[in-house]
């Protein structure tokens, strides 16, 4: 991860911006992963941010060195990256009705912290959404497109087993939208 400075540059922001320009800034450069048209590298675009703005909150609070060279504390690292993933290694689960379920432990429920899913759903085609046709070389006038959307959540401390997330930043047109919802396991 980069230093705290280029984490602010990253946001856009200059040293002792508030805890409420911190959440601004991320949401803003967020939306703009999604309303810029996304490549295969979004994912880990969002997880550079996420990091940048889950450092800075920590830092700016006072709980976080300048020089630390790690992730912060509250970067859920098994609840990140293309769900896959997070299905091999439990961190999720997807229910019959399209339910993301997302399988914390103790100590995460307990402290909370940010995940970022990725996965391949289809979407609006962005090109003929208003009037699908066979001309569209896009979708093949199917109206719909294959594409890789991220999601980002943030998971509040001492969450309940139930709660349901909704993302941070909501994906353009997706054909069914997700649901996420919380499951606590005790840890053994």
């Amino acid at each position: 991860m980069p230093n705290l400075d280029s984490c602010y540059a990253l946001l856009g922001l200059s040293r002792g911006a508030s805890q409420e320009e911190l959440r601004d800034a991320f949401h803003r450069v967020a939306k703009q992963l999604y309303t810029d048209p996304s490549g295969p590298d979004t994912t880990a675009r969002l997880q550079t941010i996420a990091e940048a703005y889950s450092r800075l909150e920590v830092a700016s609070s006072g709980q976080d060195s300048a020089v630390s060279p790690g992730p912060s504390p509250r970067w859920l690292w098994r609840l990140c990256g293309h769900i896959s993933s997070a299905l091999a290694c439990g961190g999720v689960r997807l229910l019959g009705d399209g339910t993301v379920e997302l399988c914390l432990q103790e100590d995460e429920a307990l402290t909370g912290g940010v995940a970022t899913l990725s996965f391949d759903t289809d979407i609006v085609c962005r090109r003929c959404s208003a009037t699908p046709g066979a001309g569209c070389e896009r979708c093949a006038g199917t109206g719909r497109e294959r594409e890789r959307v991220s999601f980002w959540l943030s998971i509040p401390a001492r969450v309940a087993n139930g709660t349901v997330l909704h993302p941070s930043v909501e994906p353009l047109k997706l054909a069914k939208p997700i649901s996420f919802i919380v499951r606590v396991s005790r840890t053994r």
